[in-house]
C-alpha cells in the first residue's frame, strides 16, 4: 500500500521517465551481455553488473530531476525520451569498458561498439532541436544532456585505452570536466556562468567525434597516439580558456575558497 502511494505521488513526467528508464535498463542489460560475449569476454556478469549499475544512478538523477522545480513541464516528451535513450547505450558502453578484452573479438565486433556509440553521438543533437520544437526546453534538460555528456566521455576515454589505442593518460580527456567541477566547489569563481558560444560547442563535438573515430580499426598505434594527445592537449587548451575568462570576471577581492 505504501508503494502505490509512493508511486502515486509521483508527477506524471517522473512516473513516464520510471516506465521509460525501466525498460530502457533491461534493453540494456540484454545487449551489454549480447555484445561481451561476442567480444570474447571470458566473464559477462561484471559488463552486466556495471550497466545496471549506472542505470541505477542514471534513474535516481532523472526521478529526482523530473520532480523537480527544473522541469516544470507535465509531460515528459519524445526529447527526454531520446535523452535517455542516450544514457541507456552510454551504460552499455560503460558496461563494455569494464570488462578487459572485450573489444578483442577483432574488426568485425570493433565496428560494432562504434556503431552504438556513433549512434548515441548521433542523438546528441536530435534532444535539443526536439525539446525546442515540442515546448519542453528546460534547466533540467540542459543538465541532463551535458551530464550524458560528461560521462560519454569518460566510458569512451576507458575504451580506447582498453583497445591499446592509447595509454592510460587518455583518461584524462573524460575527467577534465568532473576535475573542472570539483575545483569550483574550492574557488567560487569557477562556479559563474560561462557564455555561450559556439565555439564550445564545436570543441565538445570534435572530442567526442575523434573519441568514437579511435575505436575504429582504421586508427592504430602510433598514429591512434597522436591523435588522442593532440584531442586532449586541445581539449587542455579549451579548459584554460575559459578558466582564465572566468578568474578574469571574478570580481576583486572575492573569496578564493568557499565556506
Amino acid at each position: 500500500m505504501e508503494r502505490s502511494t509512493t508511486l502515486a505521488a509521483l508527477r506524471p513526467p517522473q512516473r513516464a521517465g520510471l516506465a521509460l528508464w525501466a525498460l530502457l535498463a533491461l534493453l540494456a542489460a540484454a545487449a551489454t551481455l549480447i555484445l561481451a560475449e561476442a567480444g570474447g569476454a571470458r566473464a559477462t556478469g561484471p559488463a552486466v553488473l556495471v550497466t545496471l549499475a549506472a542505470c541505477v544512478a542514471g534513474g535516481w538523477a532523472i526521478l529526482r530531476g523530473l520532480g523537480s522545480a527544473a522541469y516544470p513541464h507535465d509531460r515528459l516528451g519524445l526529447c527526454n525520451g531520446v535523452t535517455m535513450t542516450r544514457g541507456a547505450g552510454i551504460a552499455v558502453l560503460a558496461g563494455l569498458a569494464a570488462v578487459p578484452g572485450a573489444l578483442g573479438g577483432g574488426g568485425g565486433f570493433a565496428w560494432v561498439v562504434v556503431a552504438l556509440a556513433a549512434t548515441v553521438l548521433a542523438l546528441d543533437g536530435l534532444d535539443g532541436w526536439l525539446a525546442r520544437r515540442s515546448g519542453l526546453k528546460s534547466v533540467f534538460g540542459a543538465r541532463f544532456d551535458v551530464e550524458a555528456d560528461v560521462v560519454f566521455a569518460v566510458v569512451m576515454a576507458a575504451l580506447a585505452w582498453q583497445a591499446g589505442k592509447v595509454g592510460i593518460w587518455f583518461l584524462a580527456l573524460g575527467l577534465l570536466r568532473p576535475a573542472f567541477l570539483l575545483a569550483g566547489a574550492r574557488w567560487p569563481a569557477l562556479r559563474a556562468s560561462l557564455p555561450d558560444q559556439r565555439w564550445r560547442k564545436v570543441m565538445a563535438g570534435l572530442q567526442m567525434s575523434v573519441q568514437v573515430a579511435l575505436l575504429t580499426p582504421l586508427l592504430m598505434p602510433p598514429l591512434s597516439h597522436a591523435v588522442g594527445a593532440v584531442i586532449l592537449a586541445a581539449m587542455l587548451i579549451s579548459f584554460a580558456i575559459d578558466i582564465r575568462w572566468l578568474v578574469r570576471q571574478a570580481p576583486a577581492g572575492a573569496p578564493s575558497q568557499a565556506g
